[in-house]
This record gives structure tokens, C-alpha cells and sequence, in this order.
């Protein structure tokens, strides 16, 4: 009984083996012929890895961590660039404006690349070159009047 077991388990595996083999060709074209429409579509239609990201702001006044500001986005890479989509939101309705700062880190060291701002919910999208030595991002969310933020730390990610 156990040697049958065996036998069909090596079976269905060889077929598995034999089915993603004869696939990997046609996935290929198919994404082959998707990046090259990807110059004419947008980049949303076509799909690549996501690398996704999230955090929190800093504890302000009396906040419980409901009030808390958040983010969270993906990025990915694609054509020679870095796509990223980050969503943000402001919940705990003080009036006060929440920030998003990203940095990217290049050849020449770190440079502040965006501040996003949103009082509310905000959808942000923006792209970087892959050229140049990019190579890593790092997020901070606070939220707050200038010069009173309460600002998360740093979530970095390199590759």
C-alpha cells in the first residue's frame, strides 16, 4: 500500500513537472507581449511582483492607536523604473495634516524624493528610474502642525 502511495505521488508530481514545462513558453510570450504593451497601456494593467510596506505615525496628545495616521503600499519594478502606490490616511479628524516623506538612496547618498499630505484619505502614485544606482527607499509618516509632527521612525527596504 505504501509503494502504491508512493507511485501515485511520484506520478502526479512528474505530471505537475511536465505541465509547468510545457507552460513556462507560453507564459513567457504572454509576458513578453505585456511589457511591450505596458509603453502604451498603463501600468496597472499589466501584473508584476508587489513588494508591499506599511506603518504607523507616532502616539500624539492622548491618541489610542485607532488615531493612529497609517500607510501602506506596494511598489514594483518594471521597464527600468520603480512604481510605487502608497494609500494614506489621517484617522483620528483633528484637523491636522498628515505627512508621508519618502527618500530614495542613490550613488550620491539619500535624497528626499516626495512628501505626501493628506488630511483625510490620499492615493499617491510616483515612479524613479532604476538607472542612476537606485538602490533602496525609506518611508516616515507623522502628523501635526509644522514643526510639531509626531513622526514615526524610518521603514527602510534596499536590494
Amino acid at each position: 500500500m505504501v509503494k502504491l502511495r508512493s507511485l501515485l505521488a511520484g506520478t502526479v508530481l512528474a505530471g505537475a513537472v511536465v505541465a509547468g514545462a510545457a507552460a513556462a513558453p507560453a507564459q513567457a510570450a504572454t509576458t513578453s507581449a505585456a511589457t511591450t504593451s505596458a509603453t502604451t497601456a498603463s501600468a496597472t494593467t499589466v501584473s508584476y511582483t508587489k513588494h508591499w510596506f506599511e506603518g504607523y505615525s507616532g502616539y500624539g496628545r492622548g491618541e489610542i492607536r485607532g488615531h493612529r495616521s497609517y500607510y501602506k503600499g506596494f511598489y514594483y519594478a518594471a521597464n527600468g523604473r520603480y512604481y510605487f502606490d502608497v494609500d494614506v490616511w489621517d484617522r483620528d479628524g483633528d484637523r491636522e495634516q498628515t505627512y508621508v516623506d519618502f527618500w530614495y538612496h542613490d550613488g550620491r547618498g539619500w535624497h528626499q524624493g516626495h512628501r505626501l499630505v493628506t488630511g483625510g484619505h490620499g492615493k499617491f502614485r510616483f515612479s524613479y528610474s532604476a538607472r542612476g544606482g537606485f538602490d533602496g527607499y525609506k518611508f516616515r509618516i507623522g502628523e501635526g502642525r509644522v514643526g510639531h509632527y509626531d513622526w514615526s521612525d524610518y521603514a527602510n527596504r534596499s536590494w
